[in-house]
């Protein structure tokens, strides 16, 4: 009995540390991935076309016919959210989804920017499906407003079937304050009608 109780006091404590050792990796890949999308964004922002491929899965830059055709491609489309003003805030990036399967990982970021035109405010909120293939420490990610969610898996063929892309959208400050007050209006109801309830019920 005195010999084997070592060994069961080791196995305890690898029990105990894996699970923390996961979430430290897990935390460091969740940096590691918004390092890489944020490059991505730098480099749209200042045009860096050739850096840009780089960072894009190699699926997707076949799909458009190779990296020239990728980037005519990125071209036009980000003219849609291209500002009137230069001082706009940088975009806020977070992870939704971060998960791993058959040797890879694959995220899903959603990117917040605000842009102006002819002296209007819109929020354009996009979705960045990003892919590695060594254990997190490279991504290459992909921005769903240049194509449709419908269409990844042409884009990505291994994307796993379980992850979730919300459709990107363009909107005007004045309609996104409009549907928040609505949102507000229709919350404050469904309390008022519940509280309402319960005092019938008492009575």
């Amino acid at each position: 009995m005195k010999t084997c109780t070592p060994l069961l006091a080791l196995a305890a404590l690898i029990f105990i540390q894996n699970p923390a050792r996961a979430q430290t990796d897990t935390a460091k890949i969740a940096n590691r991935v918004l390092l890489f999308a944020d490059s991505l964004n730098k480099t749209d922002h200042y045009q860096s076309w050739n850096q840009y491929a780089d960072l894009v899965p190699a699926s997707v830059i076949k799909h458009y016919g190779g990296r020239d055709g990728l980037i005519e491609h990125v071209k036009t489309v980000r003219k849609k959210t291209v500002s009137s003003q230069e001082d706009e805030m940088p975009p806020e990036m977070s992870i939704l989804s971060l998960k791993t399967e058959n040797d890879q990982w694959q995220c899903v970021i959603r990117k917040s920017s605000w842009f102006h035109r002819e002296d209007q405010k819109y929020h354009a909120v996009t979705y960045l499906v990003g892919q590695s293939k060594d254990e997190g420490e490279t991504w290459r990610l992909f921005d769903v407003s240049h194509n449709t969610v419908a269409n990844i898996i042409y884009l990505l063929p291994d994307v796993f079937g379980d992850l979730a892309i919300p459709e990107p959208i363009i909107i005007s400050e004045k309609e996104e304050l409009a549907k928040a007050e609505a949102a507000k209006q229709e919350a404050a109801k469904a309390t008022a009608s519940a509280q309402k309830g319960k005092a019938v019920k008492k009575k």
